[in-house]
């Protein structure tokens, strides 16, 4: 099994985008864990109330086995899958009165860096971070992609 292929640029960039995604699983883990400082919740655990996030736990640990091992379509597989998610994701910024409400009373015992907001969703600690961590890993999968197609095109490079 050969995870990495020859090219040092291609090395590099898959490294780093495991690094990121790394980075994302432990944070997305606290989710179906839960995470307190002391009194300070961060995030509750997925279970009982969003069990629907391990299913979504489990397609995001299936889409970075098949980017280490299936390198071929794993990097295609994996940049949309994080492309939906940051997408999902950045949509709840663009909720009306009702989302608001409802995002803030499901989160209203979350540790927050801003408060909460009835105009707009500010999002809690967990949650601002965990967009940051899917956006950094879904520029480091795409810079990946593009290389990789890149390098492909000008040298005849397989996969």
């Amino acid at each position: 099994m050969n995870i990495f292929d020859g090219n040092k640029k291609l090395k590099t960039a898959k490294i780093i985008t495991l690094i990121f995604l790394g980075v994302l699983f432990v944070w997305f883990s606290f989710d179906m864990t839960g995470l307190k400082s002391g009194q300070t919740k961060i995030v509750t655990p997925a279970f009982p109330d969003t069990p629907e996030d391990f299913v979504f736990w489990l397609l995001f640990v299936g889409a970075i086995v098949v980017f280490v091992l299936k390198d071929g379509v794993g990097k295609y597989v994996l940049t949309g899958f994080l492309l939906v998610w940051f997408l999902i994701q950045a949509t709840v910024y663009f909720s009306g009165g009702e989302g608001i409400a409802r995002y803030n009373d499901f989160f209203f015992d979350t540790h927050r860096i801003f408060a909460a907001s009835d105009k707009f969703i500010i999002k809690d600690t967990y949650h601002m971070f965990l967009d940051v961590f899917i956006l950094s890993a879904l520029i480091a999968a795409v810079w990946y992609l593009v290389l990789k197609i890149r390098i492909r095109r000008t040298k005849n490079y397989p996969n």
